[in-house]
């Protein structure tokens, strides 16, 4: 009887910590499935957030290519308007060229 009974109190003693397990095992999960509840809620507003960002970087992008295109435009019609380095120093050299032999001229004028 006395092997039955210390058995008997073992196995009431195993049952009570397995049952207290159980319980604690059992609240935490509730715990866990409510912080699961939001988390479509969650992922939803992550989603929007994305969305929303990923719109507005769409749009700057798409002004962002509007003004270079702009600018590209604005810089040909520039280049068709300035002539070029070449051209340029072509004229300054003929400009003074033709100053200079008009001095020459002047200065044989003067001293004849």
């Amino acid at each position: 009887e006395k092997l039955m009974g210390d058995s008997a109190d073992k196995h009431s003693k195993d049952l009570m910590a397995l049952k207290q397990a159980h319980d604690k095992h059992a609240t935490d999960l509730a715990g866990v499935r409510s912080e699961h509840a939001a988390l479509p809620q969650r992922m939803e507003y992550i989603e929007k957030m994305l969305g929303d960002s990923a719109d507005q970087h769409s749009k700057e992008l798409m002004a962002l290519k509007a003004a270079h295109d702009k600018h590209t435009r604005g810089m040909a019609e520039r280049e068709e308007a300035h002539a070029t380095i070449q051209e340029r120093m072509v004229y300054v050299e003929k400009l003074l060229g033709d100053s200079a032999d008009k001095h020459t001229k002047e200065l044989k004028t003067l001293k004849a």
